[in-house]
């Protein structure tokens, strides 16, 4: 009987592990097909929920430890506050009646993700309970298991999600957990408990059997579908392929354009493929520069065709590109550095890195340069080119001390041109930008205040509902004051214009970011671009240096390079006094300790040296078992708390920068969270700039707040002091962070 109960529970914990795979397979498309952030918190909920399941715990110590857990899972996940202090549970409270009465008005895309987690929490809590029943009570699966071949099937079908192994997967759980669950209803029907090995005869053909035919079916020459892939077509419906109405929110935007005229209306999401890019250093891909604003959208000027003397220039095949980038001189130092374009679909213009100096296409085709607009197109498609320009690191010096308004005085074409603004531009968006660089001292210190603002502010990313201006409203001014939700359009116009309103030369710049990673080595990589990846961002003019790049969008990071060589007064003199200080200091400490001390105190270490060093032998001789388990344990707890160091570092960190409140702490703490990121597995590599890591952090972690602080800590070296910030304001978003650390 005894052999009995054992066959049975090891039979039951094989079934739960099948019913567990069979519950993940529903889990698995969430990170890819939405924006569900935290997968693992739900596996291990699920988990745990089998877990007391198998064990058996009573229901209601269960359903206690199940609700502790969601609990503490939501309040660290969405409050932030330690969770004995209990501060979260009005919030959490007046949050979930909140949601229940949005709930009740059938009003559902307004609840919030931690109500939407408590949900899918409860969904997991009812799925557990119903793997226990029908494995067994029911002994049976064939209805749950059907249903999840049709959930991936379909996702496969008609999402991005590749579902190819995961139908593997699943039909080789789910015929197993069947096949099992077949043999022990024959053998409670039959009534048999005294056969031993009467489950491993039928387990091992039928183990052989299921994974023979998943291998055979795996491998097996498969036809060609039928029917076309419905997806592109899914995703024109309601569009009209970018042209039409859509759903009545105004034009839609989709890809790449080169009409400009009227901005406005929803970005519809399109992932297909245009092009494949080999970069030495990652960097936005231009396509054209426009300079006049209408108050609804950009054109391109008449003067802009001939400011250069000539409209377009022709390049057979290869050529230099007119360009002019930089200023001469020792302000900009550049890197000479060559990428590489492949097609995937056909793409007018050619596409180039600020500071490009030459183009060679891969086939014999002529290439367009059209010098106002600085746009290049083909006038036959290429599959390839390669592009040599010239990656700028621009003094901090130069762009700090630049003489603006001189500048313009002595080129009036200039700020004709790059200056322009609409006549009937409100009032209230020059006050804006006044108000925003109130307390800057130079022009570059300027921009980079309106760069930041929008990070903050009540400005949030979006690529849906947004607006689109009525006949007498400005662009830029219902943005700034009415709306505040857009997309790259709104961010980089709005910039612009308000970079224009304080007398600073700039320009509106389109093409394609960077796009997805995909392979790197060699110091080279590779990236994907898609039509999402289509994008706008600005660039202003300082004398002395050139074109300066900035990216004022949510979420995107274009970021310069800048050789800090403004040379703070207070740090020098700072320096000098700590140099002189430790000097005296140690003079101080030769003085203290006369010689004859010195040989007296020599002279009798020597005498009681040996002493010592018999007592600590005979107490190691009769107590060494002890001293060595001691030493072990001492190491081995060493060991685990430096392997999991990433675990309590961050409460350490926490409590010691709690009570800051200086600018100073901020840059600390920042240079804190950089080192957990790169003990967590999350380190910046060589080759990435702390805008491009920022990014990439907040793509992992699912948040936006490390583009943030980045931008913080950005403005404190940009301003070249140690001037206190506002760090009360960006501790709660710094902790969030360096707790996930430990997640």
């Amino acid at each position: 009987m005894r052999f009995i109960g054992i066959h049975t529970a090891i039979s039951n914990f094989l079934l739960y592990v099948l019913g567990f795979f069979l519950i993940w397979e529903w889990l698995r498309p969430m990170e890819q097909l939405t924006n569900t952030g935290n997968v693992v918190v739900f596996i291990l909920f699920l988990l745990l929920s089998l877990v007391m399941a198998y064990l058996r715990f009573h229901p209601t110590l269960s359903g206690i430890i199940k609700i502790g857990y969601i609990l503490f899972v939501l309040q660290y996940l969405y409050y932030g506050n330690s969770f004995f202090t209990f501060n979260w549970i009005g919030a959490f409270t007046t949050e979930v009646m909140d949601n229940f009465a949005i709930l009740f008005d059938t009003n559902w895309p307004e609840l919030t993700n931690m109500f939407k987690s408590l949900l899918f929490f409860i969904l997991l809590w009812l799925m557990s309970y119903l793997i226990d029943y029908w494995l067994i009570k029911r002994r049976r699966i064939f209805t749950f298991f059907l249903l999840t071949m049709v959930y991936i099937t379909v996702l496969d079908t008609f999402t991005p999600y590749d579902a190819s192994i995961a139908i593997i997967r699943t039909t080789i759980i789910g015929f197993t957990a069947m096949g099992m669950l077949t043999f022990y209803r024959m053998k409670d029907k039959e009534n048999i408990t005294d056969r031993r090995f009467l489950a491993l005869k039928w387990m091992a053909p039928l183990l052989f059997f299921v994974f023979a035919s998943a291998a055979i079916a795996y491998a097996a020459p498969k036809a060609n579908p039928i029917w076309p892939d419905p997806v592109p077509f899914i995703q024109t419906i309601g569009d009209n392929g970018g042209e039409g109405e859509g759903n009545g929110n105004g034009p839609h935007r989709v890809g790449y354009s080169v009409d400009d005229s009227r901005l406005g209306g929803d970005f519809e999401p399109d992932d297909t493929l245009m092009f494949q890019t080999e970069v030495e250093s990652s960097h936005y891909w231009k396509v054209e520069t426009k300079d006049t604003y209408t108050g609804k959208g950009w054109v391109q000027s008449e003067e802009a065709v001939t400011m250069n003397g000539q409209d377009f220039q022709r390049l057979e095949g290869a050529g230099d590109i007119p360009f002019v980038s930089f200023e001469e001189g020792d302000s900009v130092k550049t890197e000479a550095q060559e990428s590489t374009v492949n097609f995937a679909q056909p793409f007018d213009y050619l596409l180039y890195p600020l500071g490009v100096t030459e183009a060679a296409s891969s086939m014999d085709t002529t290439m367009i340069v059209e010098t106002g607009s600085e746009r290049i197109s083909f006038d036959f498609p290429t599959d390839s080119y390669s592009v040599s320009y010239e990656k700028p690191e621009y003094s901090l010096s130069t762009l700090t001390s630049a003489d603006m308004s001189g500048y313009l005085r002595e080129n009036p074409e200039i700020a004709a041109r790059y200056t322009q603004l609409p006549q009937n531009l409100p009032q209230r968006v020059f006050d804006l930008a006044a108000e925003i660089t109130k307390d800057e001292d130079n022009v570059f210190a300027k921009a980079r205040a309106i760069e930041n603002y929008f990070s903050g502010n009540g400005f949030v990313y979006s690529q849906s509902d947004v607006a689109i201006p009525a006949d007498d409203e400005d662009y830029v001014d219902q943005f700034l004051f009415e709306t505040k939700i857009g997309y790259c359009d709104n961010y980089s116009t709005s910039m612009v214009v308000m970079l224009r309103s304080l007398g600073i030369p700039a320009r509106w710049v389109k093409g394609f970011t960077e796009g997805d990673l995909i392979k790197q080595e060699n110091n080279r990589s590779q990236y994907e671009v898609t039509n999402n990846n289509a994008h706008s961002w600005v660039e202003a003019y300082f004398p002395g240096a050139g074109w300066v790049t900035f990216e004022p969008t949510q979420g995107f990071s274009n970021e310069n390079t800048y050789v800090n060589d403004v040379r703070n007064e207070a740090d020098t003199n700072t320096e000098e006094n700590e140099q002189t200080e430790q000097e005296a200091q140690q003079q101080r400490e030769e003085q203290q300790v006369p010689e004859e001390e010195t040989v007296a105190s020599d002279q009798s270490e020597e005498k009681s040296f040996g002493k010592w060093w018999n007592t600590i032998a005979n107490f190691a001789a009769e107590r060494w078992q002890w001293l060595v388990g001691g030493a072990v344990l001492i190491i081995a707890m060493s060991w685990i708390l430096f392997w999991k160091r990433h675990k309590w570092l961050p409460i350490f960190y926490i409590w010691k920068y709690k009570r800051g409140k200086k600018g100073n702490d901020f840059e600390k703490a920042y240079l804190t969270l950089l080192k957990m990121l790169k003990l967590s597995g999350w380190g910046k590599q060589d080759n990435m700039t702390l805008r491009e890591y920022a990014k990439y952090i907040d793509h992992v972690l699912k948040t936006n707040e490390m583009a943030v602080l980045t931008a913080k800590y950005e403005e404190l070296l940009y301003k070249g002091n140690s001037q206190d910030n506002n760090w009360t304001e960006w501790k709660e978003m710094w902790e969030r962070l360096i707790r996930k650390t430990a997640a």
